[in-house]
């Protein structure tokens, strides 16, 4: 379940930014690594993302994404009106977010 969570979370950021894209890269430590970063730059620069949790020990993995974005959070991360910021974060580091899930970064 926790590699499935993360393609969610990572499909509904790019639904939410009006991006259609979906997400087919392998998931492993560093892509929860690049989407935690993606969802701290959403968090900082849009006030209607501030819900998003933090996580502990200062990097997301692969158990926290699937503990911390049941199915309600990422419908809301789908419906979020914040579409200038999410697509701007999402557009600097999805090179990154490929380079991870291909094993390279």
């Amino acid at each position: 379940m926790g590699k499935e969570a993360v393609v969610d979370v990572i499909n509904a950021l790019y639904k939410g930014a009006g991006i259609h894209k979906r997400y087919s890269g392998e998931v492993n430590e560093q892509v929860a690594r690049v989407l935690g970063k993606m969802l701290e730059e959403i968090r900082g620069c849009s006030d209607a993302f501030s819900w998003i949790p933090r996580p502990t020990g200062g990097r997301a993995t692969i158990s926290w994404i699937a503990r911390n974005f049941a199915r309600s959070t990422i419908d809301r991360l789908r419906a979020s009106q914040s579409l200038t910021c999410a697509r701007a974060v999402i557009h600097k580091w999805d090179r990154k977010l490929d380079m991870a899930g291909r094993g390279i970064l």
